[in-house]
């Protein structure tokens, strides 16, 4: 037994000296640079393989693909021309939506946001407008989007350059995005309780700055709040930026992990 003990004892001794030799060479020098063992995963790189690694779908924004691009053979082309992003092995389809998931996000002001604004589809940005706009003002919203005096005779005569002062910022590029130095939330990042899609649609429905200002960077933050309203503890006014930070029940999120209410029944 006492030459098991000792035996292990040279061993861990042995081990913690190969460790701090690999850390400084074995000496009081200065450290010196050792290669990384080689990885226990092989990758297929290989440029015929290249298809199966396409996007076929994002989570940056999830409702703006839904909101303001069709599901139809309608088709989005690139400044060459030419089908943008067009089908291949790993996604047949090739609507709007399947080109947006299928593209790169570092060209999505580029490649979409033309098409998200002013498109041939129906619920391009103008369109909504065009359609909604006396609907929003009679529910008692502003719309970000004006029209002309006597109203709008085709989608041409909306002008939604407010509106997408408001929502590009949360939008393009389809990603999620966190900085540290801005209250959490969505667009800055996503708690459970955010909801994202009331969100994005206030930014690009509802005037969310004063008549002739203009959106100040970061302003998509004050959309936080703007549909669903502060379920806060009662008699606590909102602080700027309204955060959503309960559920329809006023039940608030636990603040330890894994942050997951009980399951409803």
């Amino acid at each position: 037994m006492h030459s098991t003990t000792k035996l292990a004892s040279t061993l861990v001794a042995l081990a913690g000296a190969g460790l701090l030799s690999a850390c400084n060479g074995g000496s009081d020098d200065a450290p010196t640079t050792t290669r990384p063992a080689a990885s226990p995963y092989a990758f297929e790189e290989a440029a015929a393989n290249s298809a199966l690694y396409v996007r076929v779908d994002r989570t940056g924004a999830p409702a703006v693909a839904t909101a303001l691009l069709s599901r139809g053979n309608l088709t989005i082309t690139g400044v060459g021309g030419g089908v943008l992003n067009p089908a291949n092995a790993a996604n047949t389809f090739n609507d709007q939506r399947d080109q947006l998931n299928r593209g790169d996000p570092a060209n999505d002001a580029r490649d979409f946001a033309a098409t998200f604004v002013a498109g041939p589809q129906s619920n391009s940005l103008k369109n909504i407008h065009f359609k909604l706009n006396a609907e929003l003002r009679a529910l008692g919203l502003t719309p970000c989007s004006t029209i002309p005096a006597g109203g709008a005779a085709t989608n041409a005569d909306v002008n939604v350059d407010t509106c997408v002062a408001q929502a590009a910022p949360a939008i393009i590029p389809d990603v999620i995005v966190f900085d540290a130095n801005r209250p959490d939330g969505f667009p800055n990042g996503r708690t459970y309780d955010d909801p994202v899609a009331d969100r994005i649609l206030a930014a690009a429905l509802l005037r969310l700055v004063p008549n002739g200002a203009a959106p100040a960077p970061h302003h998509i933050d004050s959309l936080l709040g703007v549909i669903d309203t502060w379920n806060g503890p009662a008699g606590q006014p909102c602080a700027s930026p309204c955060r959503f930070t309960g559920d329809e029940t006023n039940t608030f999120s636990p603040a330890t992990f894994p942050f997951l209410r009980p399951a409803y029944p």
